[in-house]
C-alpha cells in the first residue's frame, strides 16, 4: 500500500508522460511486486546492431572534438586525446533487459501496467538495459556476487576527482552501463532471483576486443573544451575478435554523426552517471587499492575553467 501511495505521489509531482510514470512504477516496486511484474531477457538478439563504442563523459563537447570530421587523426591524437595502454584486450559482454511477464502476478491495475509497457517500448535500447563489459576471466555470477557484497558502490559521476584521475589511466576489470543508475537495484534483485539461468549463453554476445580506451588530454596548445574535466572524459572502442579495425582517422569518421548531433548552444553533457566502473574487485568503486597504485599523485586543488570549443 505504501509503495502505491509513493508511486501516485511522484506521478503527480514529476511525471510528464506515461513513460515517466512507467519508470516511477518500476523504481517503487516492492520485491514481491517486482518478481511478479518483470522478468529478464537477452539484451541483444540475432540481427541486432551491437554497440562497439561506449562513451563515458562529462561533456559531449569532447565527443564533438573527438569525432569532428574536419580535423585530422594526427591533430586529434596530439591535441585532444591519448590512448591508455595496453590496447587490444579481450572483453566479454553480458546484456539483459527488462520485460513484462506474460502472466503478471502483481496487483497492479491495467493502467499502471500500461505505463510500464510504454516505458519499456519507448526505451528499448538504453533505459531498461543492463550491459556489462568484463575481462574474460570473469562471469556475470562473480560480478553479481561482488555487487551483493561490496557496499561502497558509486556511479562514475560520484567518484572523487583524485580517484577518477588515477582510474583514467587504467583499464577496468569490468564496467556496467545502465540507462538510469537507479535501475541497478532493480536488475540486481531480478538477477539474484533468476541466478540459476543468468549464465545462459544467449545473455552473452560474441567476445570483443578493446581496441583502446581514449581519454581527453589534460592540456592542449590549440583547444579548450568548455565544461570538460579531462580525466572524466573517456571513450571505449571495441571490435569483434579477428577484425583488423584500429583507432585511426577512418574509424573516427564512422562516428561523425555524433559530432553532427552536438548542440553547442545546448550541450547535453554528462553520461558518466550511467556507468559503474570497477578496477579492483577487492574494493569498492570509490576506493583505490594502495598496493597496486602510484601514491605520488596529488589531488588538484582546483579544476580549470574551460572556454567554449
Amino acid at each position: 500500500m505504501f509503495s502505491k501511495l509513493k508511486r501516485q505521489f511522484f506521478h503527480k509531482l514529476i511525471a510528464d508522460s506515461d513513460s515517466d510514470k512507467g519508470l516511477i512504477n518500476i523504481l517503487f516496486l516492492s520485491d514481491k511486486e517486482l518478481i511478479g511484474t518483470l522478468c529478464l531477457e537477452p539484451g541483444y538478439k540475432e540481427g541486432d546492431i551491437e554497440s562497439d563504442v561506449y562513451m563515458n563523459v562529462v561533456s559531449d563537447r569532447f565527443l564533438a572534438a573527438l569525432f569532428d570530421p574536419r580535423t585530422s587523426f594526427e591533430f586529434k591524437s596530439n591535441e585532444i586525446f591519448h590512448i591508455v595502454e595496453p590496447q587490444y584486450v579481450e572483453y566479454k559482454r553480458f546484456s539483459v533487459k527488462l520485460r513484462l511477464r506474460n502472466h503478471s502476478t502483481s496487483t497492479f491495475s491495467e493502467k499502471d501496467l500500461n505505463y510500464i509497457r510504454v516505458f519499456l517500448d519507448e526505451n528499448k535500447n538504453l533505459e531498461h538495459c543492463f550491459t556489462v563489459l568484463m575481462r574474460p576471466d570473469l562471469n556475470i555470477s562473480q560480478i553479481l556476487t561482488y555487487l551483493n557484497e561490496i557496499k561502497s558502490l558509486r556511479s562514475d559521476d560520484e567518484i572523487i576527482d583524485y580517484t577518477s584521475k588515477i582510474n583514467s589511466e587504467r583499464l577496468p576489470k569490468f564496467f556496467i552501463l545502465t540507462g538510469n543508475s537507479e535501475m541497478l537495484r532493480i536488475f540486481c534483485k531480478l538477477m539474484n532471483f533468476y541466478s540459476n539461468s543468468i549464465e545462459a549463453r544467449t545473455n552473452y554476445t560474441a567476445p570483443l576486443e578493446l581496441i583502446g580506451k581514449v581519454v581527453q588530454r589534460e592540456k592542449s596548445r590549440y583547444i579548450d573544451i568548455k565544461g570538460a574535466i579531462p580525466h572524466r572524459n573517456c571513450v571505449y572502442f571495441f571490435r569483434s575478435m579477428g577484425s583488423n579495425r584500429v583507432i585511426n582517422d577512418e574509424n573516427l569518421k564512422r562516428y561523425r554523426h555524433i559530432y553532427e548531433e552536438v548542440d553547442f548552444d545546448k550541450p547535453v553533457g554528462a553520461s558518466d552517471h550511467m556507468y559503474l566502473t570497477v578496477y579492483d574487485m577487492k574494493s569498492g568503486t570509490s576506493q583505490i587499492n594502495g598496493s597496486n597504485n602510484d601514491q605520488s599523485l596529488e589531488e588538484d586543488p582546483e579544476l580549470p575553467k574551460y572556454s567554449r570549443y
